[in-house]
Parts: structure tokens; sequence; C-alpha cells
């Protein structure tokens, strides 16, 4: 669900859509079936109406981070005098507890942390629960044993809270990252196919599962036929959209299994599972695919490609030699063609 997203503000936008009516019920509900003191009641209407308006500033997409910061001020308030109200009226006369309280205390500490980022949200949270602490420490003389059992708890979990949010954020950031960079040192930055690096680890498991298993397979090496004057006549944006169209013409055009990378410069190759009569036949109709299209800006440009395919014994040098003689054939016969290298 998350894919849908582009950014982190288009996600949080979502979730107030679905989340805010959820929580304006569950407000409206405790008006209702509570008996609620003056004190409940007012801060339970001014949630209810700025709730309400941050719905309506998160529907028309204005303003909803400016609602966010407010938001995180009336929690703040709500979150400090409700402790003081439950403390004064309910725990220092040793009756009650600090309830349902609780219950959204971690919701609010994780709402500072999504609003303000994981540094400033720890800064901002451990603020706000050295205030509460200074509550607890100025109403401990007052409340007997059981109510101070009960803070003391409350506190603890509050500090726990803030240090396991603190410390997870930062661990998935750190994993976030990490595979971000792990996978994009496998992606060309232009076509968003694979680059020579992840070209060169398929082929090793492909030679590795042939020699085992005497699974053959075939590579076919290709690359836009006078590419240069391309680049010369209309510059090298429009060379490099060329490669982008390629690209997505190719990945249209295979099947589950073949493997596509970008090799280097206008050059690209694919590996297959099968023989080379299996792999002509592919790149025949990617050739007569390219043939016909007309590529933006650049019109009409046709593609050489060379195939060979594994034999026992091969590494994946021998291999490429072969395909890159291929290739050579195709250009030397005309261009625009597809050959066959078949190993000596």
């Amino acid at each position: 669900m998350f894919a849908n997203f582009e950014t982190i503000d288009e996600l949080k936008r979502s979730m107030y859509m679905w989340l805010l009516p959820i929580i304006l019920v569950a407000l409206i509900a405790n008006r209702l079936l509570n008996n609620e003191s003056w004190f409940d009641t007012a801060i339970n209407t001014t949630l209810i109406i700025w709730f309400s308006i941050s719905w309506f500033l998160a529907y028309t997409n204005r303003g909803v981070h400016l609602g966010e910061y407010i938001t995180v001020i009336l929690v703040s308030f709500y979150h400090v005098l409700t402790l003081v109200e439950v403390v004064h009226n309910d725990l220092a006369k040793g009756g009650g507890s600090l309830g349902d309280f609780i219950v959204w205390m971690p919701l609010i500490i994780m709402y500072f942390f999504l609003i303000l980022g994981t540094k400033k949200g720890f800064y901002y949270s451990v603020l706000i629960f050295l205030i509460t602490l200074a509550i607890g420490l100025i109403y401990s003389l007052k409340l007997p044993g059981e109510s101070i059992d009960s803070l003391t708890q409350f506190l603890a979990a509050n500090a726990v809270y803030i240090l396991v949010l603190f410390y997870a954020q930062n661990m998935f950031r750190a994993f976030s990252e990490r595979d971000f960079y792990k996978k994009h040192a496998f992606i060309d930055s232009l076509t968003h196919v694979a680059n020579r690096h992840q070209v060169d680890f398929w082929f090793e498991e492909k030679l590795k599962t042939a020699e085992e298993n005497r699974k053959p397979f075939s590579i076919i090496f290709f690359d836009i036929d006078y590419f240069k004057k391309v680049n010369d006549k209309y510059g090298h944006k429009i060379g490099d959209c060329v490669l982008k169209e390629l690209a997505e013409i190719v990945t249209a055009n295979l099947t589950d299994g073949d493997l596509f990378g970008r090799w280097g410069g206008e050059e690209f190759i694919v590996i297959l599972n099968g023989n080379s009569g299996q792999a002509f036949e592919k790149a025949e109709h990617i050739r007569k695919i390219v043939a016909n299209h007309c590529f933006k800006e650049a019109g009409s440009l046709t593609a050489s490609f060379g195939i060979t395919y594994y034999q026992s014994g091969d590494n994946s040098d021998s291999l490429l030699n072969r395909a890159d003689e291929a290739l050579y054939a195709s250009k030397n016969s005309g261009r625009n063609k597809v050959s066959v290298k078949i190993p000596s």
C-alpha cells in the first residue's frame, strides 16, 4: 500500500484523511457516554473542533504542515493538563487511576516523532517528559503510596517509549538506507534497468548453475545503430531519452526468467534460459519492434544484435567475446540484423 505514495507528505495526508474521522468519533462518543467535568468537556470540545478543521485542511491539501504543528501544541497541552487534572483530582485523593490516559500516551509520543522527525521528536518528547516529571515531583509528597506507584509506572513507561521509539527509528532508518544503497548499486541511473555490476553478478550465477546442472543459457548483446550520429545531431539529452525508450521497449517484451541490463554506453544485454534458437527468436522480435518504433525527437532508429550460448568451460569473458563478435558481424553485414556466433 505504501508503494502508491511518492513522498512522506502524501502518506501522512492519506493517514489523516482516514484516522481523523475515527478519532473524532471516539472523542464524540467519549463526551456523550461519560459524565465529564468542565475541564474534560473543554478539552474534548477543543479537540473535536480542531480535528474537524485538520481533516478539512488535509482534504483540501492546504496548510497541512501548519495544522500538524498546531496539533502538536494542542496535544502537548492536552497531555500535560490532563495529567495535572488526574493527579490533582484523583490520585492526590487516593482514588482513581491514570486509566485510558496511559493508552493514549505512546500514541502521543509516536505523533511527536512522526511530525517532528527522529531528532527533533526525541528532544521534544524529552521536554514534555521533563514537564510531566516535574508535575510528579511537585505532587509526590501529597500522594498516597498506591498513587505514587501508579504515577511512577506512568513516568517510567513514558521514558521507555521515548527511548524505544528513538532507537527503533534510528535502526529502521539505518536498515532502509542500507537497502536503498544496496538496491541502487545494481541499478543503472539513466535507464533504471540492471547495471553492469548486476549483470556480472548474474553471469556468475548462470555459469555456476550451468556447470552444476547443465542448464543451457544464451545471451543477446545489442546496441543502437549509428547512435553517435543521434548524439551529434540532437544532443546528448535526446540521446539519453532514446536509451531510456529502448530500455522500456525491451523490458516490455521480456518473459519470466529473462535478465536485462545496460552493459555500458548504448550497449545492452539480455541473459535468457534456453538455446540460441530461442534467443534468436526473441532478438528478432525485439529488432522488428525497435525498427518500427518512432523514438521521440529522434524518429526511426534500428538496432543490431549478437547472440551466443553457453558451452562447457565458458566463462563470462568467452561468452561476451563471442556475443561481441556476433554483434560486429551484424554491423558489418548492413546493421539492423541478428547474428549468432557458434562456439568453436
